[in-house]
């Protein structure tokens, strides 16, 4: 694609030609994996400010069972 677009055949090196100035913050994470029996629990969470304070919101979980279909 980007010899197509510069008119080469060969493109040997590529370099960054515009970073974006205003950077992109990412709140910080956590995981937990949680094992009982033949289950296994895991749930990652992010923190989420909420005016002057915060809290951990879920935003991604799931289980997995062992040798058997999920209902």
């Amino acid at each position: 694609m980007l010899g197509i677009l510069g008119g080469g055949k060969n493109v040997t090196s590529m370099e960054i030609a515009w970073r974006n100035p205003i950077q992109v913050r990412q709140n910080p994470r956590r995981h937990s994996f949680e094992r009982t029996g033949e289950r296994a629990l895991y749930i990652l969470q992010e923190f989420v400010e909420d005016g002057q304070s915060g809290y951990w919101a879920t935003i991604s979980g799931f289980e997995v069972m062992a040798g058997g279909r999920a209902a």
